[in-house]
């Protein structure tokens, strides 16, 4: 379940379904890799968990709640900071 308890988590199988159809529909056949070999620099097995791990942290990421007063720095301020500054610094 997600934090808010709406819907539940997909499943590794429907991930995998999710990557496959992403990379074809890019045009990518990865069935041209090897299924599971450690020796490969990359193989089917480690492209889809690569994938399922990147998906979920989207997912983690994407639910990050933004605190609404939270200022940012900014490396360059704005001209008119110079105007608003408390007098008497």
């Amino acid at each position: 379940m997600t934090r808010h308890g709406q819907v539940p988590a997909p499943t590794d199988e429907e991930l995998n379904a999710y990557i496959r159809t992403r990379y074809t529909l890019l045009g990518v056949d990865i069935a041209v890799l090897p299924e599971s070999d450690p020796d490969a620099p990359m193989d089917q097995e480690r492209l889809l968990a690569n994938g399922r791990s990147i998906l979920r942290q989207d997912v983690i990421a994407a639910d990050f709640e933004i605190d609404p007063q939270f200022n940012l720095p900014v490396t360059h301020p704005a001209p008119f900071v110079a105007w608003i500054e408390e007098v008497g610094r």
